[in-house]
C-alpha cells in the first residue's frame, strides 16, 4: 500500500467540489475529476454513500480492484484504506455523508463494512437518487426529507441485520442472476430449500417490498447504468430492462427513484 492512508475528514473527497450543502446532520456534495487522475491512498472518517452521475474510475483496496461506471451506487466504511485511479473524462459523483451526530440522533448503527464488497445491494433504488434530487432541488422542505430518506436508505444495517435468516442472501443472488427472466415462488423455494408459503410470508418482512417490486428495482438499477453508460434510447432501454413498454418503465422509474429517466439523463 505504500505510505500511510490519509484520513479525509467530513465532506472531503477526491476531487473538485462543484455543489456542496448541509441538511442538518447530513452533507451532500457532487465532485468533478480530471480525466486519469488519481487519487492517494485514503479512509473517510465517516461512513458515506456515493453515485457515478458521470464518467468513473479504478478503485483500489489491499484485496484487489474494481471498476466503477457511470449509474452505479457505493458505499464506503469509515476507516477502509482505498485509492481511486484512471478517471474517466468527465467523471462526475455525488455523495451524501451523514455525520455521527445523525446517528446518535436517530439511534441509527452504522452499515456493515461488508456492504462496501457486496455487488447484490440495491443502493440507487433505496434512496441515493432520491436524495440527489433534493440535493439539487434544495427548498425548504428538503432539509426533512433528506432526513427520512436516509433513515429508510440506513434502517435496514442497523445492528438486527446480523439476525437476517441465511436465505435472505442466498434469495438476493438468485434475483440477481435470473433478474431478465420471469420468476416464480416454487422456483425460488426450489433453489433455497424452503416453502413457496414461507417465502411469500417472509420476504416483505426482510427486504421491505414484495419479491415482485425486488425485481422491479434491479430491473430500475440496470436501467440506470444503461442510461449513463450508452446512447440507446429509453425506450429501447425499457424493453432490454424487461418492461412491457416505455409507459410502464416512466412510471415505475419515477416511483422508485423520484425522477423520470429523461431527467436522470439529464443531470
Amino acid at each position: 500500500m505504500g505510505d500511510r492512508p490519509v484520513q479525509f475528514a467530513t465532506g472531503t473527497y477526491v476531487g473538485k467540489k462543484v455543489k456542496e450543502r448541509m441538511f442538518g446532520h447530513i452533507h451532500t456534495s457532487e465532485t468533478s475529476f480530471a480525466a486519469d487522475m488519481s487519487s492517494e491512498w485514503h479512509y473517510h472518517v465517516n461512513p458515506h454513500f456515493s453515485h457515478i452521475i458521470t464518467g468513473g474510475s479504478k478503485e483500489v483496496r489491499k484485496d484487489g480492484a474494481d471498476r466503477q461506471f457511470a449509474g452505479t451506487g457505493l458505499y464506503y466504511h469509515p476507516g477502509v484504506p482505498h485509492q481511486n485511479v484512471d478517471y474517466l473524462p468527465g467523471t462526475r459523483i455525488f455523495n451524501i455523508e451523514p455525520g455521527e451526530a445523525f446517528f446518535k440522533t436517530y439511534g441509527l448503527s452504522h452499515p456493515p463494512a461488508s456492504l462496501m464488497f457486496d455487488h447484490n445491494t440495491q443502493l440507487n433504488t433505496s434512496g441515493i437518487m432520491k436524495m440527489m434530487k433534493e440535493h439539487y432541488l434544495n427548498d425548504t422542505d428538503s432539509e426533512i426529507a433528506i432526513a427520512q430518506l436516509c433513515i429508510e436508505l440506513l434502517h435496514p444495517y442497523k445492528d438486527d441485520f446480523r439476525c437476517f435468516p441465511e436465505w435472505t442472501e442466498k434469495i438476493k443472488t438468485i434475483m440477481y442472476d435470473h433478474w431478465n427472466v420471469p420468476l416464480s415462488l416454487p422456483f425460488l423455494a426450489e433453489q433455497l430449500g424452503l416453502h413457496p408459503v414461507s417465502i411469500s410470508r417472509y420476504f416483505s418482512r426482510y427486504f421491505g417490498c414484495s419479491a415482485g417490486e425486488y425485481l422491479r428495482k434491479i430491473k430500475i438499477e440496470k436501467a440506470i447504468s444503461l442510461i449513463r453508460t450508452n446512447d440507446h434510447s429509453l425506450t429501447s432501454i425499457a424493453y432490454e430492462c424487461g418492461f412491457t413498454d416505455q409507459a410502464h418503465f416512466t412510471k415505475t422509474f419515477q416511483r422508485i427513484t423520484g425522477l423520470l429517466p429523461r431527467q436522470y439523463r439529464n443531470i
